[in-house]
């Protein structure tokens, strides 16, 4: 039997149900997409939108999204959300504009630009998020992950780690997780943005991950000073530049 193709041939796009630019359709980027009044991918002019408002992240070719702190939040099919993985159909409100996300051929959105600006304005603001998201991509290129891990046996190890996509667990090919019979094979995922944050998830591991000291369901943000554990490993974890 074959498998079906993974969505990684699909694209994310959202499709504007409600607000000035009803019925255009935006396309979501591979990383992340930021949403919002000024700094942002897609422009939204509405009063009731932050500055930097929310963003959707391809994560492992699935759609999640978060609110960045944002004044008047931001809503999955009437729910105001911090964070929430998105599913065909879903609705998003953002101020007083409403989207509908769904998934594409990659094929036929190949000629849809990821930036997008409800004003008519389009040059300007377009050469604005230009030259912002290559100042991004510049600085994305500089950022990795650094780990400073104490074991069990109370040795300290720091691991650099260049990818954006990384898996803590016994079948990690750097560290000593192996030696950690608390820890399964697979047992953390570490996901580091273009914008330098930093996300990690459970991956079903047996014993769980811990972020200080609480067990983690699905998506967290880390900061710096945070404390994550798991089986007897201590880690904190820094994106550095």
């Amino acid at each position: 039997m074959t498998k079906a193709k993974p969505d990684k041939d699909k694209r994310g796009v959202l499709v504007c149900i409600s607000g000035k630019s009803q019925n255009e359709l935006v396309k979501l980027r591979r990383d992340n997409t930021i949403f919002g009044r000024e700094k942002a991918d897609i422009i939204v002019t509405d009063l009731e939108v932050s500055a930097t408002h929310c963003q959707i992240q391809c994560i492992e070719d699935t759609y999640h999204i978060f609110d960045m702190n944002s004044s008047n939040g931001t809503f999955v099919n009437g729910q105001r959300i911090v964070k929430a993985r998105l599913k065909e159909g879903d609705i998003l409100e953002i101020g007083k504009t409403v989207f509908r996300f769904g998934l594409e051929d990659e094929k036929n959105v190949r000629h849809i630009p990821t930036l997008y600006s409800s004003t008519k304005k389009q040059d300007k603001t377009s050469s604005l998020v230009d030259t912002l998201i290559e100042r991004e991509l510049k600085q994305a290129n500089k950022v990795y992950l650094e780990i400073v891990v104490t074991y069990g046996n109370n040795h300290r190890e720091t691991i650099e780690l260049h990818q954006k996509l990384v898996y803590i667990g016994r079948a990690s090919s750097f560290g000593h997780f192996d030696q950690d019979t608390e820890i399964s094979r697979k047992h953390l995922m570490i996901k580091l943005n273009d914008t330098g944050e930093v996300f990690i998830e459970d991956q079903g591991s047996t014993n769980g991950a811990f972020l200080n000291g609480q067990k983690i369901s699905g998506m967290h943000r880390v900061q710096a000073t945070d404390e994550v554990r798991v089986g007897r490993c201590i880690m904190r974890i820094v994106a550095k530049s």
